[in-house]
C-alpha cells in the first residue's frame, strides 16, 4: 500500500511541475435536458438529476447530453476508483504471499513497478511471445537417458531416465534458517505460549512417539529446521494444554501442509511434522497419511484435501527406505532415515489396517530383519519400543492380506489354522516385548504397559474375524464350531482386558490424554465390541453381561472425570460422551426387560440384580447395532454420536 502511494504522487508532482495538475475547468457546463434546450427553456432538476420537473409531468424522455467537462469529471473519478481498487488488490496479493508462502509474487510485483504499456511495448511484448512459442517447439527435451558407469547392470529401472536440470523460479520454502517463515514470527502465537507449548510436547507427548524429534531438544531448533513442525508442535501441545489458541494453531498447521503438497523442497522435518499431526490431530489423521491413494473429503477447509498422503509421499521421494538394506548402520544420517521411515510404517498401519485400508509402506523384513536395527551403535530404548512396534503391525499386516476385508463372508475352514498361526505370533510378540522394555524417565512404566495394551488390542482384531459371516439381525441364534468358539471367547476376552486394563491402572489413566488416536479409536471399538455381544443371543459365545456392563460404567466413570482436561476437539472427548449416552440406553433397556418380565419370577424364583441385568433385550438396541460391523472396514463406531469425521473417512461413503 506504502509503495503504491508513494509511486501515486510521484506521479502528481510531475504532473504539477510540467503545468499539468488537474484537467482543464470548462466554465460552461451542460444542466438542462435535451428537450428543454430545445424550447429555449430554463430545465429544473432535482439534485441535477434527470428527469426535469417539465419531462416528468408530461411523461417525456428526460436526457442530458454530456458536455467535455462532465466527461473530464467522469475519467478523473474513474481514475481514483481504479487506484483504490489496485491498492486494494496489492494489499490482497501480499496477503496471499505471506499465507501461501509465495515470496515470488512480491518480488513480480515489485518488478512491475514503473512499467509503461505502450503500444510498441505492446507489440514488443506479443513478438517475444511468438518467438518463445517458436522456440519452445523447438527446445531440447526436458528427460534424457543416462547410464550410470559405476553401476552395474541390476540397477533400478527408471534409474536411466532422468531429468534434465533446468532454470527455476525460486522455492516456496527456502533452504537455511527458516524461522521467519513460521507461525510466531508471522504473530500467530507468541513466542511465551508457543515455549509452553513445545515444553508440553518434548516433555511428554514425543515419547509416546518414541522421540521423533530426536535432535531438536529446544524450539528455536525445530523453528530452524521447519515451519512446518513448529506449527505442528503448537497444535499438538496447544490440544494437549486445553489452549484457546489451538484453533489457530491448527489452521495455520493445514494451511502450512496445503502449501506443501507440491514443493519439491520438502525435508525430513516436515515427515516429521505430518507425522505428529496424523497420530494426535483427529480432523486429518488419515488425510496425511495417503495421498492419490484414499483420496476422501476434507470438509473443513479445502487446503484438507491437498495434505492427502503427503507423509508416506515425501518419505518416499526423499527416499528414507533406501538404508534399510545397509543396517546395522555405521553412519548416523543412515540410521536416521531408516528410523524415519519406520515412524512412518508404524503412523501409515495406525490409520489404515484399523480403518479397512490397505498400508502403503512395507518393512522389508525379507531384505533385512527389523530387529537388527538395534544392533546399530547409535539405537536407544526408545528405538527398541518402535521396532516392536514395526513387527507387531508386520504380523497386522499379514492379518490384512490373508482375510481382506469383506465382513459378510465367513472365515473358510482352510484359513483356521492362519488364524491360529497369527494369535501365536501375538502370544510370541508379547513374551519378548514385555520382558525387553523397561521403565522410562518419562512415561513411566508405559513401555512395558503398552505392550500388554497393543498385544490385546491386535488380538481382539485378529480373533473378531471369528463372527464373520454371522447374521446382523437381533435375536438371531448362531452357532459355531468349536475351534472359532476358542477364537470368539479370546476376542471377548482382550476386549474386556482393554476395559480392566484402563480402570484399574491409574498410571495408563494419566496417560490417555496424550496417547495417539489409534488407542482411544480401539477403546471404542473393546466398548462396542462387548455391547454388541452382550445384546444378543450369543449361540455358544460365553460372555458374562453383568460384567460387561459393570466395566462399561466404570469406563465411563473414568472418562468422565477426566474429562474436563480434554479440549473440546480431543477424540476421547467425544468417545467420552458417546460412551456415557450409549451406557444409559442400555440401563434403560434393562429397566423396560424388568417392567416386562413379572411372570418370570413367579416361574422361576427371584433373580438377584445381577441376573436382571444380564438379560439386555437387543430389540431396543439397534441404535447402535443395525449396521454395526466388528471390523474397521465398516463404520467402526457406528451408533455413537459424535462426528465419525473425526476418525478421517466419511461414513456416507461406505
Amino acid at each position: 500500500m506504502s509503495d503504491s502511494a508513494s509511486a501515486y504522487a510521484s506521479v502528481d508532482a510531475l504532473r504539477e511541475h510540467f503545468g499539468d495538475r488537474k484537467p482543464p475547468d470548462i466554465s460552461r457546463k451542460v444542466t438542462a435536458c435535451v428537450a428543454c434546450r430545445k424550447l429555449k427553456i430554463k430545465c429544473h432538476m432535482k439534485e441535477s438529476q434527470p428527469p426535469c420537473t417539465r419531462c416528468k409531468k408530461r411523461n417525456l424522455p428526460c436526457t442530458v447530453n454530456r458536455s467535455l467537462q462532465m466527461l473530464l469529471e467522469e475519467d478523473t473519478s474513474w481514475r481514483h476508483s481504479m487506484r483504490r481498487k489496485m491498492c486494494g488488490l496489492e494489499e490482497a496479493i501480499d496477503l496471499i504471499a505471506n499465507k501461501l508462502l509465495m515470496p515470488e509474487l512480491k518480488n513480480l510485483m515489485k518488478e512491475r513497478e514503473g512499467d509503461t504499456y505502450s503500444s510498441t511495448d505492446r507489440d514488443t511484448s506479443r513478438q517475444e511471445k511468438a518467438a518463445a512459442s517458436v522456440s519452445s517447439s523447438h527446445a531440447p527435451p526436458i528427460w534424457e537417458v543416462v547410464m550410470d558407469p559405476e553401476s552395474g547392470p541390476a540397477a533400478i529401472p527408471a534409474s536411466c531416465v532422468s531429468t534434465i536440470p533446468q532454470i527455476r523460479t525460486p522455492s516456496l520454502l527456502p533452504t537455511g534458517d527458516r524461522s521467519h517463515l513460521d507461525l510466531i514470527t508471522r504473530g500467530v502465537v507468541s513466542l511465551e505460549n508457543a515455549e509452553s507449548f513445545f515444553s508440553v510436547y518434548s516433555r511428554g507427548l514425543d515419547h509416546f512417539l518414541y522421540r521423533i524429534l530426536i535432535d531438536h531438544d529446544s524450539l528455536s531448533s525445530v523453528r530452524a529446521s521447519s515451519p512446518l513442525l513448529t506449527a505442528a508442535v503448537c497444535a499438538v501441545g496447544a490440544l494437549h494444554n486445553s489452549s484457546t489458541e489451538f484453533d489457530a494453531c491448527y489452521e495455520e498447521f493445514i494451511n502450512l501442509s496445503a502449501a506443501q503438497v507440491f514443493s519439491k523442497k520438502n525435508t525430513a522435518d516436515d515427515v516429521r511434522a505430518l507425522c505428529i499431526g496424523a497420530y494426535w490431530l483427529s480432523d486429518v489423521s488419515w488425510t496425511l497419511i495417503g495421498l492419490g491413494k484414499h483420496l476422501q473429503s476434507f470438509a473443513k477447509s479445502v487446503s484438507g484435501v491437498l495434505t492427502l498422503s503427503q507423509a508416506v509421499r515425501i518419505a518416499t521421494e526423499i527416499e528414507l527406505h533406501r538404508c534399510i538394506s545397509k543396517m546395522p548402520h555405521e553412519k548416523r544420517e543412515c540410521y536416521l532415515r531408516t528410523r524415519l521411515w519406520y515412524l512412518v510404517y508404524v503412523c501409515d498401519h495406525h490409520f489404515s489396517i484399523a480403518y479397512g485400508k490397505p498400508p502403503m509402506t512395507h518393512d522389508f523384513e525379507a531384505l533385512n530383519p527389523t530387529a537388527s536395527f538395534l544392533d546399530s551403535k547409535y539405537a536407544t530404548e526408545d528405538d527398541a519400543r518402535l521396532v516392536s512396534q514395526v513387527e507387531l503391525w508386520s504380523i497386522g499386516t499379514r492379518v490384512f492380506e490373508t482375510f481382506g476385508v469383506d465382513t459378510d463372508a465367513p472365515i473358510s475352514d482352510r484359513l483356521v489354522p492362519q488364524l491360529r498361526r497369527f494369535g501365536i505370533a501375538l502370544d510370541t510378540w508379547r513374551a519378548n516385548w514385555n520382558e525387553r522394555l523397561s521403565v522410562n524417565s518419562h512415561v513411566g512404566n508405559y513401555p512395558r504397559e503398552g505392550v500388554g495394551l497393543h498385544f490385546h488390542f491386535a488380538k481382539l482384531y485378529l480373533c473378531s474375524h471369528a463372527f464373520r459371516g454371522l447374521p446382523r439381525t437381533a435375536n438371531t441364534l448362531f452357532d459355531m464350531s468349536s475351534e472359532m468358539d476358542e477364537f470368539a471367547s479370546t476376542a471377548v476376552l482382550s476386549a474386556t482386558s482393554i476395559l480392566r486394563i484402563i480402570v484399574s491402572d491409574s498410571e495408563i489413566q494419566s496417560h490417555l490424554n496424550g496417547l495417539p488416536l489409534y488407542f482411544n479409536t480401539m477403546i471404542a471399538f473393546a466398548v462396542v465390541f462387548l455391547l454388541k455381544i452382550a445384546t444378543r443371543d450369543s449361540g455358544n459365545v460365553r460372555i458374562d453381561r453383568h460384567e460387561v456392563l459393570s466395566l462399561v460404567g466404570q469406563l465411563n466413570g473414568v472418562l468422565k472425570s477426566l474429562k474436563p482436561s480434554f479440549h473440546r476437539r480431543h477424540l476421547l472427548f467425544s468417545i467420552a460422551t458417546s460412551i456415557e449416552k450409549l451406557l444409559d440406553r442400555c440401563l434403560q433397556s434393562v429397566n423396560q426387560e424388568t417392567l416386562l418380565r413379572p411372570s418370570a419370577h413367579t416361574h422361576q424364583g427371584s433373580e438377584t440384580l445381577e441376573e436382571v441385568q444380564g438379560s439386555i433385550t437387543s430389540p431396543s438396541e439397534t441404535f447402535f447395532i443395525d449396521n454395526y460391523d466388528f471390523l474397521g472396514s465398516q463404520n467402526l463406531l457406528n451408533g455413537f454420536d459424535f462426528d465419525l469425521g473425526t476418525f478421517g473417512f466419511d461414513p456416507m461413503q461406505q
